[in-house]
């Protein structure tokens, strides 16, 4: 499975898993618009805009500047797969401001594919800019992959960042110090006392288990306000999923279905049950399906089944689901079938044919983790819908985009087919040029310089993007139209935006004066962002 698909999977069981369900939420990205400011109009198109120094000037703005997007930018240059990037964030950990040094190391980490750096660890000495780092790593995915016993041993990190390197080393059942987490169970925050506790708890081969600090920390939980101990509590069942804890499963279930807990505490710590504890998560799921009988109650549980579908669930267990209704049945078909072993490929259809947004998301996702074979089944599916007579049943933009950008692993002739015949509808073939793009898969390039010249602007832009990220020749039109889209007049959102200001800096032989201004080693020629240019079709 791709990183980005293993993120959007995590998000997705994160709020399956742990959030109450008072209503249907949509999974989406957020959509930047506009990059940096726009330059005044007479400059749009009267001023010669020297095309190198504003895709330079573009990258430093966004990666050396406060921005809180800074790290959404350092994640779509690092979603180029340029193995050429990691110099690049590596200068930001040079940088005199914390955002870049924070987002350095992990952009470093991203395209290296192996965890955060310890030597650029090191470098960071401010103990609220290592905790950002380590937080970052956590939700992102990145410290699993990453020598966390080596990151410990270097010390300086806040308690939060510490019990996140210890939890992770417990994960893979290696040894830890007890000593500095005992520390913690008097901690402030109620949350690093009782995740503290839940550790020490757990213990180690050459770690007895300790039960006491946990004990004497339910008396503290239980003191505190509703409001508190619940989100105390959320926060222990989250983060004992997040880092597998197994051992905490059967007290936290235990306690959050007491009185003093909501029905959205004890939900969650059954979807934490059914992902580490699967027997015991379960048994307290069917007991909760069995006590609450609404649509929304079993739509709910439903999807908590349907995420945990990969860990031994017994197929009959969803069943309980099972009402009469088609969504309902769709789903308990589709868990039945993937806890069942079987090929799941007929039963997501139905489940994204169920006409249900949020288990049609998880579908969409699951299917995403299939076999590129198995998959394609499902993407060509979902296109047959373009000739559907109800225009509401058609893909959307944001459909074809992902459709075309997974069915580029096993078809790339289905994709050109797809880009030809959407090449009259200028939001679908910019749609389909983007999944192109965010593919990262070569072939694409063939599909880009099929239909370079009669694009709209974001389709050309996007198209010698693609070309540019294969390593294709690029012509001097090809460069012109790269440059302009770099340089924000390309109508590329702001992250393809920086993905074509980096392509363009390395086929001008810019990239050493980027590092260097990423740096801070060399003054920046410009005090504003880089012009929006209108650029000539």
């Amino acid at each position: 499975m791709s990183s980005a698909a293993a993120g959007r999977r995590d998000r997705l069981l994160s709020m399956l898993l742990t959030e109450p369900f008072h209503h249907v939420r949509r999974i989406a990205g957020v959509v930047m618009t506009a990059i940096l400011c726009v330059a005044p109009a007479s400059a749009q198109f009267y001023e010669k805009v020297d095309l190198s120094k504003a895709a330079i000037d573009v990258l430093e703005n966004s990666l050396t500047g406060t921005d809180p997007a800074t790290g959404s930018y350092v994640a779509g240059i690092a979603g180029t797969n340029d193995p050429g990037t990691e110099a690049l964030f590596r200068a930001m950990v040079r940088n005199r401001l914390a955002g870049p040094r924070v987002y350095g190391v992990l952009g470093a980490a991203l395209i290296s594919k192996k965890g955060i750096d310890p030597a650029l660890m090191a470098d960071i000495t401010a103990r609220d800019e290592r905790a950002a780092i380590i937080r970052e790593a956590n939700i992102t995915g990145i410290l699993r992959v990453s020598p966390v016993t080596v990151l410990l041993a270097q010390g300086n990190f806040p308690d939060a960042a510490l019990l996140s390197l210890v939890a992770e080393i417990d994960r893979r059942n290696e040894e830890w110090d007890p000593a500095p987490v005992r520390a913690l169970i008097a901690n402030n925050d109620p949350v690093a006392a009782g995740f503290a506790a839940l550790l020490l708890r757990d213990g180690s081969a050459k770690n007895p288990r300790d039960p006491a600090p946990w004990e004497a920390f339910k008396a503290r939980l239980l003191a505190l306000p509703t409001v508190d101990r619940n989100g105390t509590m959320r926060a222990l069942v989250e983060a004992s999923m997040i880092f597998e804890l197994k051992s905490a499963a059967a007290p936290l279930l235990e306690l959050a279905s007491t009185e003093p807990f909501t029905i959205d505490t004890r939900i969650g710590a059954i979807g934490m049950a059914l992902r580490i504890d699967t027997p015991a998560g379960v048994a307290a799921w069917q007991d909760h399906v069995a006590a609450n009988r609404s649509q929304t109650a079993l739509v709910r549980a439903g999807l908590q089944l349907l995420a945990s579908s990969d860990r031994g669930i017994p197929p009959t267990a969803f069943d309980a689901i099972r009402n009469g209704n088609p969504v309902l049945d769709a789903m308990a078909d589709t868990g039945a079938a993937i806890s069942g072993g079987k090929d799941p490929v007929a039963a997501l259809i139905k489940l994204l044919d169920a006409g249900h947004p949020l288990s049609a998301e998880w579908a969409l996702i699951r299917a995403s983790e299939l076999p590129p074979e198995s998959s394609a089944i499902v993407w060509k599916h979902l296109l047959a819908r373009m000739d559907d007579p109800d225009l509401a049943n058609r893909p959307t933009s944001v459909l074809v985009s992902g459709l075309a950008r997974e069915l580029m692993k096993s078809d790339p002739a289905a994709v050109a087919a797809l880009v030809e015949r959407v090449k009259d509808d200028p939001n679908l073939v910019v749609a389909a040029m983007t999944g192109v793009n965010d593919s990262c898969v070569a072939a694409g390039a063939d599909i880009a310089r099929a239909h370079r010249g009669s694009l709209p602007r974001a389709g050309e832009g996007l198209a010698v993007l693609i070309i540019a990220r294969a390593g294709a020749p690029l012509s001097n039109n090809d460069l012109d139209v790269l440059g302009r889209a770099a340089a924000g007049g390309g109508d590329l959102d702001a992250l393809r935006t920086l993905q074509a200001a980096w392509f363009y800096a390395r086929a001008c032989k810019k990239t050493e004066e980027l590092i260097t201004r990423i740096a801070g080693e060399q003054a920046s020629t410009t005090s504003a962002p880089a012009p929006t240019v209108n650029a000539p079709q």
